[in-house]
């Protein structure tokens, strides 16, 4: 009884997320590192940081202005809180001002197909297995939904228009020989 508890206490300290703390932005990061703070090196014996104001700016729309706090004897920082992807514009009222380009995280697209291709596999030989057509029918259509996403977004760093075109006509061939070959043969016998 008491080795269940101390097992289901140590999986519930490893299962819970860890804490972190927002990093410094940095010129060019990617959605899932925002929020971050952008730090202003300013003597703050000499000027309170609460009488600096920060406004961003995307492209040329004004988005929010802040109020500056302190971050050590020698910065003050804001919190920089935008995730969709463009180049963000920031303008102190000191006069200096910075930039900051968020990026699509290309190891989610990596993912994306990893899942999609398992899935693709699991569907294929669950209908071959159990001689169900119907999921031969859905790994079909998973394959051409896969070739849509690459044919509109592309592989990460592909950048060989020819070979990406190349994959696409592959995975929509497969897609669309295992959504008609089970579908005809479906007819064949009921006809």
């Amino acid at each position: 009884m008491n080795k269940t508890i101390l097992l289901g206490i140590v999986l519930v300290l490893i299962v819970l997320p860890m804490a972190f703390a927002i990093e410094e932005c940095k010129g060019t990061m990617n959605n899932n590192e925002v929020p971050c703070l952008v730090l202003l090196p300013v003597n703050t014996t000499e000027t309170a940081c609460n009488t600096i104001e920060v406004g961003f700016y995307n492209i040329s729309t004004f988005l929010n202005e802040q109020t500056m706090e302190e971050y050590s004897p020698f910065t003050c920082n804001a919190t920089f809180n935008y995730t969709e992807f463009g180049t963000y514009t920031f303008n102190y009222s000191t006069g200096d001002s910075g930039s900051i380009v968020i990026e699509e995280d290309v190891d989610n697209r990596y993912y994306l197909y990893i899942v999609a291709l398992t899935l693709f596999f699991m569907l294929l030989g669950i209908g071959y297995f159990t001689e169900e057509k119907f999921f031969v029918i859905l790994s079909g259509m998973l394959s051409c939904v896969i070739a849509i996403n690459l044919f509109l977004n592309g592989f990460p760093d592909l950048t060989n228009e020819f070979l990406k075109n190349g994959i696409v006509m592959i995975f929509a061939g497969i897609g669309f020989y295992f959504i008609l070959a089970p579908s005809i043969d479906y007819f064949e016998r009921e006809m």
